[in-house]
Parts: structure tokens; sequence; C-alpha cells
């Protein structure tokens, strides 16, 4: 018999996974290798029968981990605003910078156009929409061999984790955080949902792409939010998670990948994320999201400027100034947004209780003050609320192509 559980261990742990910034930080990176090296055609690509590659396994690993990360501050009343408030300022701000940056410095850098077309396009102030998670692939006349370059393809899946946080959110204020058999019926459903759609070829050319790539991921983002809500039945085991990873690869290999990986991969990365052996390299900052954003538009003008081809010297490069670059992002934009979260989370719920008492000034002493996590290797638990007085199916190549 079992006698720890995923609980427990988050209790021996204080609510904090020791290896989850490391395991973000090897998939952003094995995202960067996807793009600057293997492509589409991997070693897990050819092993899966076509069903998933390293780059799209990688955006997986990161829906499991928000999934289980999240879920436990919408898991009791009160966290909405709180959620709202922390995904938007973890989101937003380097998302903001990075976009502003290849508009205004990659853009003029590698445009065939002269300077005065370019400013003058409206397809770059289109590229905007990128800052709200809408897509907008192209800046005026940054082109490579002759075709436009996408300039930072893998921004799509930040559209599916904003919708993925709206799932999540809407399943809080239907209570059925509060009620965990609901979100397993949830899970259910998607799981369903996401098996059919990948074992039905003539239903899976119907249906809305935008709903396949929402259903590709999301699928192991609620996966993620079932193994939290049930940590206290769910065993912490390595002899688990190893049956659930040799399960996986025995899926893959038989052409039941997209049974087995929702079942399975969610399970692994967790164990992981709990385990001390992830934990035993320290990471002070968690670059994971900068390497994310940045890598793209840094691969594309080592091939541009430089004229080299994908490979292990581009991989290479593209880590390395990808890194320096992302611990830029995470010194000076993303830090010191995180910083903001309890005066920002102050002047919403201010406002917001403005508006509920009809523009009334809400006295200080009514306000409570919350505090919540800054890392985001922590497990966003409840609030401590004190007074002033105390103070994708069918995914497999759009990591390259979207």
């Amino acid at each position: 018999m079992f006698t720890t559980t995923i609980g427990d261990r988050l209790a021996v742990l204080s609510a904090r996974g020791p290896g989850f910034d490391q395991i973000r930080l090897v998939a952003a990176l094995m995202v960067v290798a996807h793009h600057a090296w293997w492509g589409v055609n991997d070693i897990l690509y050819r092993f899966s029968g076509g069903f998933i590659q390293l780059g799209l396994f990688a955006v997986v690993i990161f829906f499991c981990v928000s999934g289980f990360l999240l879920a436990p501050g919408l898991a009791r009343p009160g966290g909405l605003v709180r959620f709202c408030v922390n995904r938007a300022l973890r989101i937003l701000p380097a998302l903001f910078v990075v976009v502003i940056a290849s508009m205004f410095v990659l853009g003029p850098a590698l445009t065939t156009y002269s300077l005065a077309d370019y400013f003058g396009s409206i397809e770059l102030y289109l590229y905007l929409k990128n800052a709200i998670t809408l897509m907008s692939h192209y800046l005026p006349g940054v082109v490579r061999h002759g075709h436009e370059a996408q300039i930072n393809g893998p921004l799509w899946t930040l559209n599916v984790e904003v919708w993925s946080y709206a799932a999540l959110a809407t399943l809080s204020v239907a209570g059925f955080l509060r009620r965990r058999v609901l979100t397993m019926v949830s899970f259910g459903l998607v799981y369903l949902a996401y098996v059919v759609l990948a074992l039905s070829p003539s239903l899976h050319a119907a249906t809305a792409q935008r709903f396949l790539d929402f259903i590709g991921l999301f699928v192991y983002f609620i996966a993620g939010t079932n193994l939290y809500l049930y940590r206290d039945n769910i065993p912490f085991s390595g002899i688990w998670a190893a049956g659930a990873a040799g399960l996986a690869l025995i899926g893959l290999a038989g052409g039941l990948g997209a049974v087995v990986l929702p079942l399975c991969v969610p399970y692994v990365v967790v164990y992981l994320g709990l385990s001390e052996v992830s934990g035993r390299v320290p990471l002070r900052h968690d670059l994971s999201y900068g390497v994310y954003l940045i890598h793209s538009p840094v691969i594309l003008a080592l091939l541009t400027i430089f004229d080299l081809s994908a490979g292990w010297l581009l991989a290479l490069l593209a880590g390395l100034v990808t890194l320096v670059l992302a611990y830029a992002s995470w010194r000076f934009v993303e830090a010191p947004a995180l910083k903001q979260k309890t005066s920002v989370l102050r002047w919403v719920s201010s406002y917001t209780a403005r508006l509920g008492n009809g523009g009334a000034v809400v006295p200080a002493a009514a306000r409570g003050c919350e505090q919540s996590n800054i890392l985001t290797g922590k497990i966003e638990v409840d609030p401590v609320r004190r007074s002033e007085s105390a103070l994708a199916p069918d995914l497999r190549s759009k990591v390259i192509a979207r």
C-alpha cells in the first residue's frame, strides 16, 4: 500500500515544486532545437508514426505544468480576480516587449523595404495583435528565399493558453473545482473529443482548426488540474511514473498516442516537478518563458544575417543568444512585473469594489491585501488575507508552420 500521495509531497515541499522551473526550461530549449535543428521529422515523430514531434511534446509539457500549478489559485472562492491579475502580469509584459522589439528592431534590420515604406505599411501595425495573443505572422519586407518569413510562429500556443485560463476560470465560477468530480467529468469529455478527433480523419477534417488547436492542448492542461484536485488520492511514486512513461511509449509505438498520452504524460511531468531529481540543478531565475518568446526571432535573424542552415550550429548559437536575452527579459521585465502583483491586485480589487458599490469609495479597513507567490515555480496556494491594520490531435507540424 502506498503511504505517500501527491498531496503529502506538496505538504512536505510547502506547496513548492523543486523541479518545475527546470522542466520548463528543458522544454523551452527543446523547442529551440526543434526550430533550429531537428524540424518536424525527428525521432519522436518517426517513432509515433507521425502523431507528435519533440517540439509539440515540449508544448504539451508546458500545459501539463500550467494545469497543475494554477489549479490551487481557483480551487476555493475568492481567487478569480487574483488569478486574472497574476496571469496577466506573467504573460503580457514580456510578450509586449518582444512584439515591440520585433517591430522596431528586428524588422527594420531585416526588411527589404525602405524604412519609409516599412513604417508606412499597415502590416507593421497589424503585428501588434500578437501583444494580446492574436496572431499576425509577418512584418513588411521581411523575407527569406523570396517568401515572407514568419517572425514568431510559436506564439500561437499563447492564445490556446489564454483560452485554457478562461476555461479554468469558468469551471471555478461554476463551482466545478470545489466539486472535483465535475472537473473529472469535464476532463473525460475533453479527452473523449481528443481521442475521437485523432482517430477519425473525416471528423478531424470537418472540424475548425482553432478548436483542434484548443482541444489538442487543453486536454493536457485539465489533466494537470485533476492531478491537483485528486492529489490526496493519487500516489507519488517513481514506480507509477516509470510505468506511465512505459505505457506512453508502448501506446505511441502502437499508434494509440491520443489514447495514452493525456493519461500518462501529465503524471510523469508532475512527478518530476515534485521530485528532488529535477530540483538538483538549482535555478535562481525562471527563463523558460523568455526562451520560448524570444528564440524564433533570434533564429530568423541568424538565418538571414549569417545565411546559416538548420543544424546543431544554428541550434547552439540560437540557444546561447536566446538564453542571454531571456535572462535580460526576466531581470528587467518579468520579475519587476511580478513584483507588482500585490499593488495591482489591490487597485483592481478596489476598483471592482467601487463598481459593486455604485462608485462609493470602499474604506481601507474593509479591503484585504492579498499575498501570492511570485515565482511561477510555486503553486498558487490560497491567498493570505490581512486587514490593513495587520497589513494539439493534428498539431504535429504547427510549432514550425504556425
